[in-house]
């Protein structure tokens, strides 16, 4: 909400995109053990399960109905960034406080964000070109958002600092989102009062790789392969849940601001997302 009422102030918080990304990478990649590291060559099935979920199949209907209803190029290039990027790093806690499989959650996610270093880059080259963006920069700035993070977390593990730094996590870690968020809905407040066809474009497309495909891959998952709530909760977020801030700092980077503006429209209809399946899945304990 502030950023659609203090907006202007995003020109303000947009420098800080990048440090306050990284913050939340470092402090969020805490719970990655290195023995969940370690694990990954002998436990291949979640990261391959998540890979197709989160690329394939979000990535894949995120593309085709942005192609369908979208024809500007800066949007379509915004779509690209995001469906090229690895799930949410909140996919873990949202796991845990859903009633999920945190185990196979926390496999998925080390296991797609190392794959993604070569993933994400190839995507983008793919579907965009070299000529959209700089391929070395975009490299640097994975390794800046991703690797350099992941590095400085195994260091604050081996200090053994973690257990000081998980008093104030969660708090710096929801603020570094805040900024994030905040920034990327200001720098593109006209859309929501001005911009009313691209809105409702955008919007469609949210919902349904949200809640449609959400309760698609619930369905499936326990009615038809019979897999336990545990774990189809995960997959339910594996499949519906996208690194809205990693790709926002990389459009902002280097596409522009209108690349930015499906991740802000996203960004809302993500947190109406994870109230609802609170709801959903406290009735069907019930």
């Amino acid at each position: 909400m502030l950023g659609l009422a203090i907006g202007q102030g995003a020109v303000w918080t947009q420098p800080l995109l990048l440090p306050a990304m990284a913050v939340a990478m470092t402090l969020s990649t805490i719970s990655i053990t290195n023995r969940d590291l370690a694990s990954l060559k002998a436990m291949p099935r979640p990261i391959l399960i998540s890979l197709l979920l989160n690329y394939v199949v979000l990535g894949g209907i995120m593309l085709l109905m942005a192609r369908w209803l979208t024809n500007d190029s800066e949007l379509w290039a915004g779509f690209v960034v995001f469906a090229a990027m690895p799930p949410a790093i909140a996919v873990v806690p949202y796991s845990y406080m859903l009633g999920g499989n945190t185990t196979f959650s926390l496999i998925g996610i080390t296991g797609t964000y190392l794959v993604a270093l070569g993933l994400t880059p190839a995507m983008i080259m793919l579907f965009l070109g070299a000529d959209f963006l700089n391929p070395a920069k975009l490299l640097l700035m994975l390794m800046q958002l991703i690797v350099i993070p992941l590095a400085v977390s195994r260091i604050l593990l081996f200090k053994g600092l973690t257990q000081r730094i998980d008093k104030w996590r969660d708090i710096v870690v929801n603020w570094c989102f805040f900024i994030v968020i905040f920034t990327i809905i200001g720098l593109n407040r006209q859309v929501f009062f001005g911009q009313f066809d691209v809105l409702f474009k955008i919007a469609i497309i949210a919902v349904t790789i949200t809640f449609i495909l959400g309760h698609a891959i619930e369905f499936i998952t326990t009615r038809a392969l019979h897999i336990n709530r545990a774990t189809s909760i995960s997959l339910l977020l594996m499949g519906t849940r996208k690194n809205a801030g990693l790709a926002s700092v990389i459009a902002l980077a280097f596409l522009g601001e209108r690349a930015a503006v499906p991740m802000a429209i996203w960004a809302i209809f993500g947190v109406l997302s994870i109230v609802w399946w609170g709801l959903y899945f406290k009735k069907k304990v019930k």
